[in-house]
């Protein structure tokens, strides 16, 4: 198939993407051990941790489906309304969860649910962890590929395929350092490219950024705030709420996260880095809403002739437009986002199972009159290679997802920044109802826990998957608020029957 780019930017690409591995694989040649591996020795500074922070939650959906919002017709900056919760949900982490997590050298966020509630718990929570993580991450993968599809002309399940491998190779090799620092030169990259998308825009335009916000205005773009109180809008209140849950969720509770944090060398440096993290993010989702104006006002001017797809607006415009040279750097920063996703998915949902499922099943298989520092080692050894094995059967996973996901259209029609928003708000709310339930200091029956977080399952998935029209139906900034609500409260009134079902046979 011919290359739609020039050889100049398919070089480009090809050399970022092996100087990726290359700079993987250096810097994971000391990861020897599960500490090395899975926590980075707990000795990264701050910076980096805040620089990976920033890059992982920052997929191609971010970079590719945030600009399609402003640049579709009706779309505005009421995004960033989610993106004021994240920033309270942050601080709140910093002040609520993070010092939980430096209670002992744990490996995974689970770890404190097992001390809390039991095994059974912390494995159901890891689970859905697992699963859930894998599911979102191949939608991730999937738009990413529609953008190697466009430069070389490949169907999309190789273009799926070829990201899926190049990732797993640095992620598998390299373990979480590898991961952290490659997320730092990522975030660099593909912050240049977003800048390079509106100086490129702006230049081709009459009167250049003066053209763009004269023309964003005129169509309303930058409307920001709406203060109704519906619940199937995106307005402020949903957006705070919505976004504090969804944040102190995937920050306070999601392993992908707490990983990092486990990775600061001091737990002060955990702390600045979580908080800077939410006004990083601000920061970046206006520059990427903007970017989508800029895209909306070339096509106005007539620059494109057609009206593109919104999720795949910017990758059309870098392939057909940008210069020579910029557009390889671009298109460089759409592959270093969804790798850095991608290998940061990897490692955490290796380190959760091999920490909370493997590791206890081969610790009770070992002799237990063995327990030299040599048999230590060697199980040490034995947890490392485990981590490397999981790292690349769970990036075989999610390429499988995508690949699913591309060939299925009735799941890869609708915006997908909001599939993902509902699915990591659905997930990660039920952790979070649990970790908030943790806060207590009420003596918790497990099977009260359990209930509670299937109810919570079934209800969230309910009013997501509603029609629209539905008196059940609710905007999904809301899933993380429905999802850890509904757990606290059934775990609640069942674990109250149960206790009183004790108390009356006894």
């Amino acid at each position: 198939m011919p290359l739609n780019i020039s050889a100049i930017d398919t070089a480009i690409i090809l050399v970022y993407v092996a100087a990726t591995v290359v700079f993987g694989l250096y810097l994971g040649r000391t990861a020897k051990d599960l500490s090395s591996f899975l926590v980075g020795g707990r000795n990264l500074p701050w910076y980096a941790v805040l620089g990976s922070i920033v890059a992982t939650e920052t997929s191609a959906v971010t970079f590719l489906s945030i600009p399609g919002i402003t640049y579709a017709t009706g779309g505005d900056f009421s995004f960033l309304q989610l993106a004021a919760g994240f920033v309270l949900g942050r601080w709140l982490v910093v002040w609520w969860f993070l010092p939980r997590f430096f209670e002992g050298q744990i490996f995974t966020a689970y770890d404190i649910l097992h001390q809390r509630f039991g095994g059974l718990t912390q494995r159901t929570a890891s689970l859905i962890f697992m699963i859930t993580r894998t599911v979102s991450d191949g939608l991730r993968l999937y738009l990413t590929a529609i953008v190697l599809e466009k430069v070389t002309g490949l169907g999309i399940a190789p273009c799926i395929a070829s990201i899926g491998a190049v990732t797993i190779l640095y992620a598998s090799f390299g373990g979480i350092r590898s991961v952290v620092w490659n997320d730092c030169i990522q975030l660099l990259v593909y912050l240049a490219g977003a800048v390079a998308a509106v100086w490129t825009i702006s230049a081709a335009l009459p009167d250049g950024l003066t053209s763009i916000v004269g023309m964003g205005a005129a169509e309303g773009k930058f409307q920001g705030v709406s203060l109704d109180f519906g619940l199937t809008s995106a307005n402020l209140w949903v957006g705070l709420l919505g976004g504090c849950f969804i944040s102190l969720a995937t920050h306070g509770t999601d392993q992908m996260m707490v990983q990092r944090y486990l990775c600061s060398a001091t737990r002060r440096g955990a702390r600045w880095a979580v908080a800077l993290s939410g006004p990083a993010v601000f920061a970046q989702f206006a520059l990427f809403l903007f970017l989508g104006v800029a895209l909306m006002a070339f096509d106005r001017a007539g620059g494109s002739g057609a009206q593109w797809d919104k999720d795949e607006a910017l990758a059309a415009y870098v392939v057909q437009y940008m210069p020579v040279g910029l557009c390889g750097i671009t298109l460089a920063a759409v592959f270093s986002v969804a790798m850095s996703t991608l290998s940061s998915s990897l490692s955490s949902s290796a380190s959760a199972v091999v920490n909370d499922f493997v590791k206890p099943v081969w610790e009770r298989r070992a002799p237990s009159e063995d327990d030299s520092a040599e048999a230590a080692a060697r199980m040490d050894r034995r947890l490392t290679r485990a981590s490397r094995w999981w790292t690349a059967i769970f990036g075989v996973l999610q390429v499988g997802v995508g690949i699913v996901v591309a060939s299925t259209p009735a799941l890869s029609a609708p915006s997908v920044i909001f599939q993902v928003i509902a699915v990591a708000g659905l997930a990660s709310g039920l952790i979070l109802g649990v970790f908030l339930l943790d806060r207590s200091a009420r003596r918790w029956d497990q099977r009260s826990i359990l209930f509670g977080m299937a109810t919570g399952f079934i209800v969230t998935t309910v009013v997501i998957m509603a029609p629209e029209g539905s008196p059940l139906k609710i905007h999904s900034w809301w899933s993380a608020v429905v999802a850890s609500l509904t757990t606290v409260a059934v775990s609640y009134a069942v674990d109250t029957l149960l206790s009183l079902r004790s108390k009356s046979s006894s």
